[in-house]
Formats: structure tokens, C-alpha cells, sequence
């Protein structure tokens, strides 16, 4: 399961039923934070080989700085393999651990002028990429979705992914990446194996 303040990703058993796009779900979903467990009212907004994604539907203030603060928490321990909630009783495979690697590779984001959205990673992990903009850039804001493009050293395809912006730093910008592809997570995994493996 993929989590962000504004919806899930959820692994499905195999041969489950078959859930349709625009589909409403009400969903319960237990956060390690020791409160009660969220039971929130979602849409379906996408269905492929590896799950389901939902949005969450007039979630209030309360539930989505709940859900805020345990991303955030996922976030900064991405390098020692947070555990991720379950949802309801769906079984759900442990979280493998997240490294996280200090690389500087060139990034851009999808955007229309006069945004120059061009930079320089700062460290990548397989779920997430904080990354340094040129000081005169216009940055994007808490919550924006953009089409990220992430150039690999070994000058094959960029691997492009979905990112939101979770966290902006006076000098870098947080990303959380969202509704990824098994293909898309396993080019992360191997990159991030491979630039861990050049700094030994």
C-alpha cells in the first residue's frame, strides 16, 4: 500500500472482485499513530495489475493532518524501512526497507513557462526525491501532483514518475511518489541499489 494525505494505493488478493473507476469505497484504515482508525469515504480514480487507487472523498481537517503527520513520519525514517499500515483485514506484504542514497542527478518537472522546474536530486529513495531548485526558480506548492522526469546515469530512458510536492525547505523540495507502476518501483529499486553501490 502507497499512502499520501489525499489517497491510497491498495494491493488486492488475486481474483478479487473487479472494481470499476468512479466506484465510491467506504474504507477503514488503521495508522500506527494509537488513535481510533480512520473511516474515510473514497473513490475509485484507478485499477491496474498491481492494485487499486483511491482518492479520499470530504475528508476533514482532522483525519487529513492524521493522515499528514504519519506520512511525514514514513518519510523521514524512509532509510530504515517504516512499517505501513494495513487496511482493514486485506492482507498486505511487509514493507521491504527503503534505502535512501545522496546522488545528484538532474530532474525536471512538467510545467508550463514561466516555471522552470529543473534541478538537481539531493538524495532518492524508491518512494520519494528531495530536490535542490535554482534559488530564482518559482516553486511548486504543498499538495501540487506533477509528471517528474528523472535522468538515470546510465543514459538509458528517463524513468518518469508521478511525484506531490509534500515538503518545500527554504533551500530544497520534498517529493512523495505517487501511483507507481511495478515497472516504475523496480527501475527505482535497481537505481538506487546501483548508486549505493557506487559510494562504497
Amino acid at each position: 500500500m502507497d499512502l499520501s494525505p489525499h489517497g491510497v494505493k491498495v494491493a488486492l488478493p488475486p481474483h478479487s472482485v473487479k472494481l470499476s473507476r468512479g466506484t465510491n469505497i467506504r474504507l477503514g484504515l488503521p495508522l500506527p499513530d494509537g488513535a481510533p482508525p480512520l473511516s474515510l469515504t473514497t473513490t475509485v480514480v484507478r485499477t491496474d495489475r498491481d492494485g487499486i487507487g483511491l482518492n479520499f472523498v470530504d475528508h476533514d481537517d482532522h483525519q487529513f493532518q492524521r493522515l499528514k503527520a504519519v506520512v511525514d513520519s514514513f518519510l523521514e525514517q524512509l532509510s530504515g524501512g517504516p512499517p505501513r499500515p494495513d487496511v482493514d483485514a486485506q492482507p498486505v506484504k511487509e514493507r521491504r526497507r527503503s534505502p535512501r542514497v545522496d546522488a545528484e542527478l538532474d530532474i525536471s518537472f512538467d510545467a508550463e513557462k514561466p516555471y522552470d522546474w529543473r534541478g538537481k536530486t539531493i538524495n532518492l529513495s524508491p518512494h520519494g526525491v528531495k530536490v535542490a531548485l535554482p534559488a530564482s526558480a518559482i516553486r511548486p506548492s504543498e499538495g501540487t501532483t506533477l509528471q517528474l522526469r528523472l535522468v538515470a546515469p546510465d543514459n538509458k530512458h528517463p524513468i518518469l514518475i508521478k511525484g506531490m510536492v509534500w515538503r518545500r525547505e527554504p533551500k530544497s523540495t520534498v517529493l512523495v511518489f505517487v501511483e507507481l507502476g511495478r515497472e516504475q518501483l523496480e527501475r527505482l529499486k535497481a537505481l538506487v541499489d546501483f548508486l549505493g553501490a557506487q559510494r562504497v
